[in-house]
């Protein structure tokens, strides 16, 4: 494999070939990043580092994945997604084997350091997916892609649920993901075609003839990401808040259920792995909603208003069934708010930045992780509903700015089409 095809020449059938193989990749991927969640926070304590200590690990790893996210996906819009997504599966493999070796802090952050770099393979698939893929075609596949690599998270955290207390478990866990990591690299070697780059064969003529489509000045990526953030800037600052909203309330999920509702790891291993059935769910419905709305803007009204709802039910709950059942929908509001965030900042900034786009997406969520569990841990000492009532404050900003800019610029643009005609 390895060939370059042109993505302008590729059949249907050589299409559904190479998504179906980027489906197995986000499947493998998810599954092996989430087999091993559970584990996290006991090794680092296990350690020897305090509460405060585990939070600003996790940070460190959210820090780097904001700075390494856009320039991992102007790369892949520069020398292939096929290279760049081996790249990240083979590093992502490394830091997770070190993890599991690891016996002290400084060895612990040496491999979180590694994954924040390189940990960007669900977004590098995505890109692909987007360069391969129809514009009329896209919501479907991204909620099948999504939909798919949420099975690998409905069977990881049960897995290492019950290994978490396991005092060997953390070894065995990271021997598991790294080995399904290089399986997937694998995969993508053996499988996965390269598709050629802006449809332009990367030659020495042809860099020379168009050099902007090729070079790494830092100087053009930076106005790469103007023109992105210039054509969607609205939509990356939705897609910010809703995320933060979410992280918010599942950054300290162990710790918040079991402040909450005294669960057990087991019990939070199969809550998690609940809401990644109903968001599988949700992922393979969303091809289905969306051909039943006029526009992705509306649809994005009505998915970010229900994930708000949702999570004033979730923090409003009076037992854990309640809570597991609200958690259950906020999977398939965060399920279709994201398909529509994606497919839309796609369009906005045009397929040609697709991976910096996503990776830039990425990047946001990524701050999102640096500063959400902090937001949460000091929200948790105050009240167990500190971090809920935050997520709601930026839930409904979110539903706000899609309802005056998204909403209200799509109805101010048809009603000047309907001037003029």
């Amino acid at each position: 494999m390895g060939e370059v095809t042109s993505h302008r020449d590729i059949d249907l059938k050589k299409r559904n070939y190479l998504t179906n193989c980027l489906f197995v990749v986000g499947f493998l991927d998810l599954f092996g990043v989430s087999i091993i969640i559970p584990l996290l926070s006991r090794h680092a304590t296990s350690l020897g580092a305090t509460p405060s200590l585990v939070g600003l690990i996790g940070s460190v790893y959210g820090g780097l994945q904001f700075f390494s996210g856009p320039v991992v996906g102007k790369l892949s819009d520069l020398i292939g997604r096929r290279k760049v997504l081996l790249w990240c599966l083979v590093f992502s493999a490394v830091s997770y084997a070190i993890r599991g070796l690891a016996t002290n802090l400084i060895i612990l952050v040496v491999s979180r350091v590694i994954s924040g770099i390189f940990k960007h393979s669900s977004s590098t698939a995505k890109a692909y997916l987007a360069e391969i893929t129809p514009k009329d075609e896209r919501p479907k596949v991204f909620g099948r892609f999504n939909a798919i690599s949420s099975v690998g998270f409905i069977i990881g955290p049960v897995c290492g649920g019950y290994m978490a207390d396991d005092i060997s478990g953390i070894c065995r866990v990271a021997f598991i993901t790294t080995t399904l990591f290089l399986i997937n690299a694998a995969v993508v070697y053996l499988f996965v075609e390269q598709v050629g780059t802006r449809g332009f064969p990367h030659t020495e003529s042809v860099a020379k003839f168009a050099p902007e489509d090729f070079n790494l000045r830092p100087s053009d990526f930076i106005k790469s990401f103007k023109h992105i953030l210039g054509a969607g800037s609205d939509i990356f600052l939705i897609r910010f808040l809703f995320g933060a909203s979410v992280i918010l309330l599942r950054s300290n999920y162990s710790l918040y259920l079991e402040k909450r509702f005294d669960a057990s790891a087991q019990t939070t291993g199969w809550i998690i792995s609940f809401g990644a059935v109903v968001s599988t769910l949700g992922g393979f419905l969303a091809g289905t909603v969306v051909k039943r709305y006029s526009s992705l803007e509306r649809m994005s009204l009505h998915s970010t208003a229900m994930l708000t709802i949702v999570l004033i039910v979730m923090t409003s709950s009076v037992n854990l069934s309640m809570f597991v059942v609200a958690s259950g929908l906020l999977s398939i509001a965060t399920s279709l708010t994201r398909v529509c965030m994606t497919d839309l900042s796609i369009s906005r900034s045009g397929t040609d930045d697709t991976g910096a786009t996503l990776g830039l997406g990425q990047s946001l969520m990524s701050f999102a992780r640096v500063v959400s569990p902090l937001l949460s841990g000091i929200a948790l000492e105050f009240t167990t509903a500190g971090p809920g009532m935050m997520s709601i404050a930026l839930a409904g900003f979110g539903t706000y700015l899609v309802f005056s800019r998204l909403v209200g610029t799509l109805s101010a643009e048809m009603e000047k089409s309907k001037k003029v005609d």
